[in-house]
Parts: C-alpha cells; sequence; structure tokens
C-alpha cells in the first residue's frame, strides 16, 4: 500500500513538472487568448486567468455584470507602455481636442520611433455601448494589436466622445470627426500623414468608425462641426461587432417597450429607435454605403447574443453589393467583447489588410 501511495504521488509530481515546463512565457511570441473568454453568466473557461490580469484587462461578461468599463484609467500607465509595446513608443497622454460644456474630450497618441518621416494613423474609437468606457481600456483588451500596429511603424490614436449620460446622437458623432480633424491640423507637429489613416473600433466604437468613414465617402456632411471640411483620407476600417442597424438590432429585442425604453441604443438616440424610427436610420451605418466607401475588415463571434452577428453580414452584403471590398471573418465561440478576438490568427488579419490599403 506504502508502494502504490509513493508511486502514485511520484507521478503526480512528474506530471505536475511536465506542466510547468511546458506553460509559455508570455513574452515568447504573442499569446493565444481564447481561454480567457467570459461565458455568458459570468463565469469563466476552463483554464482562467488570475483575477489580477482579468482586472487588468477589463473583460467582461455577456450580462455586463464585472463593471469592468470602470475598471481601467483613462490613460496608460509606464508599466503597460514599457511591456506590452514596440521598444522606443512614445507615449502622448490627455491632448484636448475639443470643450464642452460637459466636458474636455482628449485623445492619447502613441508614436512609434520614426525616421522623421510622416506616419501612417490607426485612429482607435473604444466600446463601451456608447455609454461607458475610455480611450485606454480597448488597448488592454487589445493590447497584442496595439503593439503590431505599432511595430509596422503606424502611430496609433485613441480617442474619446461624449457618452449617452453627455449627450445623445448626433453629437458623439461630431465630436469623433472633430478629434479626427484636430489630428489632420497638427500632422506636423506629431509627424502624421493623414493621407493615410485607418479607422479600427469595438462594439459601439465599430459603429462609429463604420458610421464616420461611411457618411464621409458619401459627402455626408451632417457629422461635422461648422467649418470643418474633411481634407484626410480614410482608407480603410476595423470594425469589430459593431452595431450597424439600430431599428434591426432593437427589432431582434421582444421585451422592449418603446414607451420605457432604456436600452443602450435608446440612450444613444435620445429615444427608442421604434419610436423615432427615421433618427435611428440616420445613426445606422449600413444607410451610408455608397460606391465610395473604403473597404472593411469585419469581425464578429457566432455566439455574440448583445449584438447579433446579423448586424455585420447585413453591413458586408451591403458593401459587397456596392462594390466595396469587404470581409466578415466570424469568430468561432466568440460572444461580445471576447478576448479571443486579439489572437494571434485575427491580429495577421488586421496586420494584412492595413499593409494592403497603406501600400
Amino acid at each position: 500500500m506504502h508502494l502504490k501511495f509513493a508511486l502514485g504521488f511520484s507521478l503526480c509530481f512528474v506530471g505536475m513538472a511536465c506542466m510547468l515546463l511546458s506553460f509559455p512565457h508570455p513574452c515568447v511570441a504573442q499569446q493565444d487568448k481564447s481561454a480567457e473568454r467570459i461565458q455568458a453568466d459570468g463565469g469563466q473557461d476552463p483554464a482562467p486567468a488570475s483575477s489580477a490580469r482579468q482586472q487588468r484587462r477589463g473583460r467582461r461578461s455577456e450580462s455586463g455584470r464585472t463593471g469592468s468599463y470602470e475598471a481601467f484609467p483613462s490613460v496608460l500607465d509606464a508599466e503597460f507602455v514599457r511591456t506590452k509595446l514596440p521598444e522606443g513608443v512614445r507615449y502622448v497622454s490627455d491632448i484636448v481636442y475639443k470643450s464642452t460644456e460637459q466636458v474636455e474630450l482628449k485623445l492619447d497618441l502613441l508614436l512609434p520611433a520614426s525616421d522623421s518621416k510622416p506616419m501612417p494613423v490607426a485612429i482607435w474609437i473604444h466600446g463601451g455601448a456608447w455609454m461607458r468606457g475610455n480611450k485606454a481600456q480597448d488597448l488592454h483588451r487589445f493590447d497584442q494589436l496595439t503593439a503590431r500596429i505599432l511595430g509596422q511603424g503606424i502611430a496609433f490614436i485613441s480617442i474619446e466622445y461624449r457618452l449617452s449620460g453627455q449627450a445623445q446622437f448626433p453629437e458623439p458623432v461630431i465630436d469623433c470627426n472633430d478629434a479626427i480633424a484636430f489630428i489632420h491640423a497638427n500632422r506636423s507637429k506629431y509627424q502624421l500623414d493623414t493621407s493615410r489613416m485607418v479607422l479600427l473600433g469595438t462594439s459601439a466604437g465599430g459603429h462609429l468608425v463604420s458610421l464616420i468613414s461611411l457618411s464621409s465617402a458619401n459627402s455626408t456632411t451632417t457629422f461635422f462641426s461648422e467649418g470643418i471640411k474633411p481634407e484626410w483620407k480614410i482608407l480603410g476600417v476595423v470594425d469589430f461587432y459593431g452595431p450597424t442597424d439600430l431599428l434591426q438590432l432593437q427589432a431582434k429585442r421582444s421585451d422592449i417597450d418603446p414607451t420605457s425604453d432604456n436600452s443602450p441604443e435608446a440612450r444613444f438616440l435620445g429615444g427608442s429607435p421604434q419610436a423615432h424610427p427615421e433618427l435611428a436610420r440616420k445613426a445606422s451605418p449600413v444607410n451610408y454605403v455608397s460606391e465610395n466607401a473604403p473597404p472593411f475588415l469585419i469581425f464578429h463571434g457566432d455566439q455574440d447574443v448583445r449584438v447579433s452577428i446579423d448586424q455585420s453580414k447585413l453591413l458586408n452584403d451591403s458593401l459587397k453589393k456596392a462594390g466595396v471590398t469587404s470581409r466578415l471573418e466570424v469568430v468561432e465561440g466568440a460572444r461580445h467583447g471576447d478576448q479571443k478576438f486579439d489572437d494571434a490568427v485575427y491580429n495577421d488579419m488586421v496586420v494584412k489588410f492595413i499593409q494592403s490599403i497603406l501600400k
């Protein structure tokens, strides 16, 4: 009996040692974040990350109960810049690009080491159902993609906009265009080439980058402050699971009462889409698709219950019908805001897409 116990303990010890030896070092290669997914009930998949890392990631469940959008300050800390980003990146934070009655709106610049030539620009717009979040949160959740883009010699700029508790449509859209106008006006100061820009965004940010790029290509002036003309060039869009048709989005929710609608899209619009259909149509990117639209790369999880994958299918089909280059990448098993979207396989697609449009 003692011999069996000793043998069993030895085998167990050897097995544990093998597991430890085979576990990859986080700095060896881009990490696969599939194991970090959050299930819809708030539980974690097997092999969860530590609670400390979960807080740093700012992950959240489909139910949104973790409150992680408030977990991050609105600026990156020195450790993140030093350990997560390529060497030599210069971080310029909290640049005020616009002052409103409610708040000063800011943006952050991540500038790779440069040989003094103007750099192409990637502008990131964060998610958060139009009502929460900040310009730093998504960079934690997409730290590997951020580093990959910077590694291409591309300036990375993350902007904030007024949330639905501060202003309703179209003001947040105008804010984003004002941020781009500010970047363009200061292009020489920061060595930026605003004739070579790509927009990226998640969820509500995906909606905003789609709406901004499509409306601009359609010569729509509604979303610009007085006196601003888009002299810059948006060459492509990367949309992560963003809403594209607000009427259709809400039609999927049978429990919505238009008279007491407190949904994210109702807060964004200032009223229920069903009660204000024309306003909802004006806020829907799919209604601005034209042959002049830039190329799109769209990602969406097939297990997303917050924003149906039908939203991305609708936009992708509309773009292709108009003769615009568009690709929808369906991420199997992924829910809304899944960490899986920052896996190497999808980042490879983003980098290849950006390289192709910046040539």
